[in-house]
């Protein structure tokens, strides 16, 4: 996904209170004016250090974008005073900006055990500061210790940082849930940011929280949160993830054409900045596949793939085939779906051999779909894998055995969705064939089928049809199936 916004921000000054109230409020330039002059004024080499030391943790805050300003200053502080060296703070510092030039995470991690994580009462420990144990995880977050950064930052308790600091502990926690895939602690760590952050910073956090809401399906939640953001007041970048955002909750409520409107100004300000996202146009493909227009899918699928993160790329695949199948090329799905089956890690694996089934069942490969579906159906496939059976079963006229998959198709699905409808149908049709004594099934099934099926529907006149009939058949009368 597009990055959300600069990592770390601005803030903090020594024992400066009026520095402190500044960075509290968001005031930045008012905080560097006294933390600078505080480094050309101070009455003697300790406290100029002291300056110094807090500056390069303001410039910390802005990640390796601080590095040019921030390095320099917290050479600074040792020379004003060498005895800063031994500081956990000047330790932290040292290896935020280590992690910031790209230092190895083993070499971070071992130069962070000096920077105790909690109060210590053993004689002699290094003096624990809560500032500095902040700096150290925001250190750990930028070589990709999401899980050691949060467990710092959770050992922190509320109220020791700083107020300007205290809000992006949450918000960094939020940031590592994010990487971990913990979406629900995202979503609380971010609640409490929006609710601590300063004014200006609060729709940035805003943002955040709709991200981990959307991947949460909090959907109605999400659009909330993006509709209290003004996003012409938010960097290019930001503003393309508020579109994207908006775009992806507009998807998961069905509203797909609405979703690719947000989704085209999300790509059109990413263009700008230099070329597509992938989650862009991920998101893209999706809401062109499920407005019906499959062959532009399969368009905006290949820009996807383009530049798809590995940890993605099974996936971003599987939905690429699905496209394809809808525009009949079956060919070029059953080459995808071959890649994706054959990656143990893909949590969706039994859905992929589904779809490849139903590929092979397309080209009237009985026996390999036969096969592959019955794998999907071992690694909990049911509906999709039971469609396929079913199917299968049918082309060889064998319809009790179809209908028995069918209806196990039917038991594994929501109302609603396409497996359930397509079950419906197939059952409708099943019965149909075998004979007037299950007219009754027949009226059923076409009727839940109808309820579902568009009017441009190949299946519509069909199912009207079964209605009619088994209406005529039953002479009226409607029985009750057992």
């Amino acid at each position: 996904m597009v990055a959300l916004r600069m990592l770390f921000r601005r803030q903090r000054a020594p024992d400066l209170s009026s520095a402190q109230e500044a960075l509290a409020k968001g005031q930045y330039d008012v905080a560097f004016a006294v933390l600078e002059n505080a480094v050309k004024r101070g009455p003697d080499k300790a406290v100029n250090g002291l300056a110094w030391l807090q500056l390069a943790a303001v410039y910390a805050l802005y990640g390796d974008e601080g590095l040019e300003n921030g390095q320099p200053a917290l050479r600074n502080a040792v020379g004003a005073d060498p005895k800063l060296a031994s500081r956990p703070l000047y330790r932290a510092l040292f290896w935020e900006f280590a992690a910031y030039r790209g230092a190895p995470l083993s070499d971070v991690k071992r130069g962070l055990r000096e920077v105790p994580e909690r109060p210590s009462e053993l004689e002699g420990a290094p003096q624990f500061d809560a500032t500095a144990s902040y700096h150290a995880a925001a250190a750990l977050f930028a070589v990709d210790a999401a899980k050691s950064a949060a467990r710092r930052l959770s050992a922190l308790d509320d109220a020791v940082l700083p107020a300007y600091l205290e809000w992006r502990r949450w918000s960094l926690i939020g940031q590592c849930s994010e990487v971990l895939g913990e979406w629900e602690d995202a979503a609380a760590a971010f609640t409490a940011s929006v609710a601590q952050a300063p004014e200006l910073e609060r729709d940035a956090e805003r943002l955040s929280l709709a991200g981990a809401l959307v991947e949460l399906f909090r959907t109605e939640e999400a659009l909330e949160q993006l509709a209290a953001i003004d996003d012409e007041l938010m960097p290019p970048q930001e503003r393309a993830v508020h579109r994207y955002l908006q775009g992806r909750a507009h998807l998961d409520l069905d509203n797909p054409n609405l979703a690719l409107e947000y989704l085209r100004e999300a790509a059109l300000i990413d263009d700008e900045l230099g070329g597509p996202t992938y989650s862009v146009a991920f998101a893209t493909a999706q809401a062109l596949t499920a407005a019906g227009r499959s062959a532009e899918a399969t368009t905006a699928f290949d820009k996807a793939l383009a530049s798809v993160p590995a940890e993605h790329r099974a996936f971003t695949q599987h939905e690429a085939a699905y496209a394809l199948i809808e525009c009949d090329r079956l060919t070029e799905a059953e080459a995808l779906l071959g890649e994706v089956v054959t990656d143990p890690s893909y949590s969706h694996r039994g859905d992929a051999l589904a779809d490849l089934a139903d590929v092979r069942l397309r080209r009237g490969e009985l026996d390999s779909a036969h096969a592959l579906a019955q794998e999907a159906l071992e690694l909990g496939a049911t509906a999709p894998a039971c469609i396929t059976l079913g199917s299968v079963a049918f082309e060889y006229y064998r319809l009790e055995d179809a209908a028995a998959w069918y209806e196990q198709a039917l038991s594994a699905s929501q109302t609603g969705d396409p497996f359930w409808v397509a079950a419906q149908q197939m059952l409708a049709d099943v019965y149909s064939q075998m004979g007037e004594e299950y007219a009754a099934r027949v009226l059923v099934h076409a009727r839940a089928a109808l309820e579902h099926t568009d009017v441009g529907s190949e299946w519509y006149l069909p199912l009207k049809q079964y209605v009619d009939d088994a209406k005529g058949l039953l002479g009226g009368f409607e029985r009750v199936l057992n």
